[in-house]
């Protein structure tokens, strides 16, 4: 294949690699100027086509015959491929405006129409019937009477708590008695004592026949709170046993038959004290070998 410049009309020949190597584009290696060698591509056979009809004349002598006109010579200059053009300058583009960025995005995809009739196949019936009711925004107008409702329940509730536990809380805190002892008045109850059986203790006991009073018995006992803090006068549960140490008598003293006239059974049994106790217990037909004594709460 040949190609022509276009510049200082050079003829070249060109392969197929050249031509694939740059899509065409190669450097003149006479006048340095790049162009496209498949626009200037000439073709071989032109030049045969281009002569002139073959003369059947009987061929006139040499010496009458014209000098014909040399034939071009092809010149045949070093061909280079052209190298690959220099990237082009980034040139800022101008910045769009609000409108037009919208735009495109919406029309590529990347932001959602803000109104249903932005949508592509809009329908305002299909709207209508196939949309879900818009639910009420909660406003803090309707959600103070729960918070109140739930204050007054916790009120309620910590106030309860408290008469329950009043005496367990005067006891861990005395300052506080006055205060639960007015409540309790204002509802008409009382603080009620502790009722530790564990802490309260039988220091000692003796139960003895008295000669001046026939068949009667004589049972003299010291008892104990052991408790830091006062508590109720127990119960005292007197058993009388057989030789076999079974129960053949029982008898139960409340606080009002066992304490003097000085300690009314109301008052509580102060913290670490002794109270001491003298009872006669008749006995009548019963032979009784010993006894035991116990203090207890109902």
């Amino acid at each position: 294949m040949k190609t022509c410049c276009p510049s200082c009309q050079t003829t070249f020949r060109v392969t197929p690699e050249q031509l694939k190597a740059r899509a065409g584009k190669v450097r003149c290696g006479k006048c340095q100027v790049v162009f496209n060698a498949l626009d200037s591509l000439l073709e071989e056979a032109a030049h045969g086509a281009s002569g002139a009809p073959a003369n059947t004349s009987p061929r006139a002598p040499a010496s009458k015959l014209p000098m014909a006109a040399p034939a071009p010579t092809e010149i045949t200059a070093p061909l280079e491929t052209a190298p690959e053009p220099a990237p082009p300058s980034q040139i800022p583009a101008e910045p769009l405006s609000e409108a037009a960025a919208q735009a495109l995005a919406r029309a590529s995809g990347l932001i959602v129409a803000r109104e249903t009739t932005e949508i592509p196949g809009y329908s305002k019936w299909a709207e209508g019937v196939m949309s879900s009711p818009a639910l009420p925004s909660p406003s803090k107008s309707a959600t103070w009477p729960f918070t109140l409702a739930a204050l007054l329940l916790l009120l309620a509730l910590s106030g309860q708590l408290v008469f329950h536990f009043r005496s367990e809380i005067a006891i861990t805190a005395p300052s506080l008695r006055p205060a639960l002892q007015a409540l309790s008045d204002a509802l008409g109850t009382n603080i009620a004592l502790p009722h530790h059986a564990e802490l309260m203790s039988i220091e000692t006991s003796d139960l003895q026949a008295d000669p001046a009073h026939g068949n009667l018995l004589v049972l003299q006992a010291t008892l104990r709170n052991r408790a830091a803090y006062g508590q109720a006068y127990p119960l005292l549960e007197l058993s009388l046993t057989d030789t076999q140490d079974n129960a053949i008598a029982r008898r139960v003293f409340q606080p009002a038959d066992y304490l003097p006239p000085q300690n009314p059974p109301g008052q509580a049994f102060p913290a670490s004290s002794d109270v001491t106790v003298r009872l006669w217990v008749e006995v009548k037909d019963i032979s009784a070998a010993g006894y035991r004594l116990y203090v207890f709460y109902p």
